[in-house]
């Protein structure tokens, strides 16, 4: 299942695969999901896995839709692991500027830093991918 951070030639592709821990009910590692990353931008091509969180992508999607209700403010999607960091700003006509951080692998590995612009019509798009892959991919119970 996946979702697109998309802008003027920008491309982030965040493929969610399946639960790292399948037979978990704890929530601190029931959560995890494997993902892959892939990302074009002028210039540079990358492709890399991935442990995200399902409550770090709900939370994502829950800025998301308050940004797309109130047209103003930020949602940041971040992970644990330290490999994104994708943080948006909406401004008064409407475009969502996207600062990003990746690293590969982890903690000490390359990074690429970048930023683009998207349009807030974008967004109807990226909340219901968010929304389908909370609804298959479920926070399971609490901190």
């Amino acid at each position: 299942m996946k979702f697109y951070l998309l802008g003027e030639e920008t491309k982030v592709e965040i493929d969610v695969l399946y639960r790292s821990y399948p037979n978990s009910s704890d929530y601190w590692d029931a959560n995890w999901v494997n993902a892959t990353i892939k990302i074009e931008i002028p210039g540079y091509k990358v492709s890399f896995d991935a442990d995200l969180r399902t409550d770090e992508i709900r939370k994502f999607l829950n800025e998301l839709k308050s940004l797309r209700q109130s047209l103003r403010g930020k949602a940041s999607l971040t992970n644990l692991e330290g490999n994104l960091e994708f943080e948006g700003e909406i401004d008064k006509l409407g475009k969502i500027k996207w600062n990003a951080e990746t690293c590969y692998p982890a903690g000490n590995g390359a990074v690429l830093e970048f930023k683009f612009e998207s349009d807030q019509t974008y967004l109807n798009m990226l909340i219901k991918e968010l929304d389908d892959i909370i609804t298959h991919f479920p926070v399971i119970g609490k901190p």
